[in-house]
């Protein structure tokens, strides 16, 4: 496999389209591929050798589990300390723990670009959990999840067992009480053994569990955090709360029942007249915009980039990072860039030029489209250099 692994590489054979229209909040997937080597772009032993060479892993980096119970952080750090002891950790792993990295894609830096383009395709988040389970071991309880999870087995073998959905499409109030376990274990529907390469998708709601048997085990949890449908009525109580009527007081106790009718005729008719104009499109750019905010910096080479920055000339090659999720917005004044939290506002006139950054191709700064000179041009692509919008891809001698 290519490290420009794309969606289409995770359900192969099956399309994306075919994924989406048959398995997705639907149906559990499996599929076996007998290609040991399928997941060694995104992560392999030696990646986590390197990660456990690390001293000072923080302890929310780090969990330990057995048989659904967690291990607390007290017994495998030094005293007083919030850094991971590498030593207790190996002896508790030998001792049947599992360990759990959590967000392997902000440690490890092959997962971390996988994920950063999986993203950029879905433009959703997501999360990656790589779980080390030793041979006849168990790490968690049987259990469902609150998000869709992809399960890529990547060294050793795992036996999973599906059970029933007690919870149709849960969301994250039912990981609390009076929801969380309140179901029957039945019989389990589907059990398989994943081996190096094997692909189980599970749906959010069905109860799973997995455990090994004489050989050691690493998967990664590939979780997946869109946005739901009852966010998008969050978002439009957001919308409300904008608006002046609907930040009057609801009717107290104390006032009278002619007032408590007005207040439910008058509020149903402006929830009426909210929908009646709801604008879905305008919701779903919002909650884009909160992902814009959330989403984290690509620094690959970043600090190549910065330290040269002095000899940027007309000749130099940039190009857009890969994987930025930016936002362009105009009004009759400016034009404003939203990234990586971040809103940089320019002359309306400046779109021209910032419309060159937005190609797929590279291109040379003197090529940048506007009514820049020379030297505005290499001052605005300094800029989103700085900012971490673009990368340069050639410094290149001035003629």
């Amino acid at each position: 496999m290519n490290t420009n692994y794309k969606f289409t590489s995770i359900v192969y054979p099956y399309t994306a389209e075919e994924f989406f229209q048959n398995y997705y909040e639907k149906e559990y997937l499996y599929i076996p591929r007998n290609q040991p080597d399928y997941y060694d772009a995104i992560l392999n032993v030696d990646d986590l050798d390197l990660f456990f060479q690390n001293k000072n892993i923080p302890i929310s980096n780090i969990r330990v589990a057995n048989q659904g119970e967690k291990i607390l952080a007290y017994k495998w750090t030094d005293k007083d300390s919030f850094i991971a002891n590498n030593n207790t950790l190996f002896s508790l792993f030998n001792q049947g723990n599992t360990l759990v990295i959590n967000a392997g894609d902000r440690s490890i830096p092959k997962l971390m670009n996988y994920c950063s383009d999986l993203e950029n395709e879905l433009k959703i988040r997501l999360q990656t959990n790589i779980y080390i389970t030793p041979y006849n071991a168990q790490g968690l309880e049987s259990h469902y999840d609150t998000h869709d999870v992809f399960i890529l087995q990547t060294t050793g073998s795992k036996i999973w067992r599906l059970y029933n959905t007690p919870v149709e499409l849960p969301s994250r109030k039912f990981l609390y009480s009076p929801y969380k376990d309140k179901f029957e274990l039945e019989q389990p529907k589907f059990e398989v053994e994943l081996k190096p390469g094997d692909l189980l998708y599970i749906p959010r709601g069905m109860v799973h569990d997995a455990s090994t048997t004489n050989t050691a085990s690493v998967h990664i949890t590939l979780g997946l955090y869109p946005n739901y449908w009852f966010e998008l009525l969050q978002e439009l109580a957001e919308f409300a709360e904008e608006k002046a009527e609907f930040r009057k007081a609801v009717p107290n106790a104390l006032m009278s029942e002619n007032s408590q009718q007005e207040f439910k005729q008058e509020f149903h008719k402006l929830v009426q007249k909210l929908m009646d104009n709801l604008n879905v499109d305008e919701l779903r750019s919002r909650k884009f915009e909160q992902y814009i905010d959330n989403k984290l910096s690509e620094d690959q080479n970043r600090f190549k980039d910065s330290i040269q920055l002095d000899k940027l000339n007309l000749n130099s090659v940039l190009s857009r990072r890969k994987n930025i999720i930016f936002k362009i917005d105009k009004d009759q004044d400016k034009v404003s860039v939203k990234f990586y939290g971040k809103i940089l506002d320019f002359p309306l006139f400046i779109l021209l030029s910032i419309n060159t950054f937005l190609q797929s191709k590279p291109f040379r700064v003197k090529d940048i489209n506007g009514f820049l000179s020379n030297e505005e041009k290499i001052k605005l692509a300094t800029k989103f250099i700085q900012e971490g919008f673009l990368k340069i891809e050639y410094i290149n001698a001035e003629n």
